[in-house]
């Protein structure tokens, strides 16, 4: 998870912008998700990341502002490509989306969501600015 350390931008449609300030909490992840529209910036939600040593996969719970949550279970498939499921309490049998993302080079990824059914439902280009 330490190639993520940083702040990432992606720029998702007119004059908005989907930020992602990562940074090592110990051996964990914290990741703050912001959009920025119109120079306004507002939260999304924040991913706390940690590393399952008995299911050899990657955990994360997702907080939302309105007090929901989502969970997620994945792995570096490589060492560029992570992969993932967006799941329901971290059951691998409930997932109900496909997260990827790749690293292109150590400074640029592309992060999409997929349906069960196969619909790409997102594709953001993050770059590194700082």
């Amino acid at each position: 998870m330490q190639q993520y350390a940083g702040t990432w931008q992606a720029d998702i449609g007119k004059d908005t912008a989907e930020i992602w300030d990562c940074q090592q909490f110990g051996k964990a992840t914290i990741i703050n998700v912001y959009k920025v529209i119109k120079k306004q910036k507002t939260p999304s939600y924040i991913n706390n990341i940690a590393f399952d040593p008995i299911e050899d996969k990657f955990k994360g719970f997702i907080l939302w502002p309105n007090g929901e949550y989502s969970t997620w279970i994945g792995l570096f498939a490589s060492e560029k490509k992570f992969t993932g499921d967006l799941v329901q309490d971290f059951n691998h049998e409930k997932a109900f989306i496909k997260l990827e993302n790749v690293f292109e080079n150590p400074k640029e990824w592309t992060w999409t969501q997929t349906r069960k059914d196969g619909l790409k439902i997102l594709e953001y280009k993050f770059k590194k600015v700082k």
